[in-house]
């Protein structure tokens, strides 16, 4: 199974004149909201651009080594589980003293 494109974006809030803040948001969902805060700036910069910058500089080192294809989520493995039927695994198989 493939591995597909992280869904994150980038905002750039201003909660007081002259600071700003970079957050990356990704979307959990299928739909387009951007609900899970997963990094966000830790001080504040002073002005909106050093902001985005550093925003976009956190959003590429979530690629990794594979920055020219992003941030890919986890691959999702389906746990194996025995086939059903009348079976008993050696180990555990009754032996016949007749």
């Amino acid at each position: 199974m493939a591995t597909q494109l992280r869904p994150i974006a980038l905002t750039v809030s201003e909660p007081r004149p002259g600071l700003f803040h970079w957050a990356l948001l990704e979307s959990q969902g299928e739909h387009s909201e951007f609900e899970s805060r997963f990094a966000m700036a830790e001080e504040p910069y002073d002005s909106f651009e050093k902001a985005a910058r550093a925003g976009l500089l956190n959003w590429l080192k979530l690629a990794g080594d594979d920055a020219k294809h992003g941030p890919r989520t986890a691959e999702k493995r389906t746990p194996l589980v025995p086939a059903p039927g009348p079976w008993t695994p050696k180990a555990h198989r009754k032996t016949s003293t007749a």
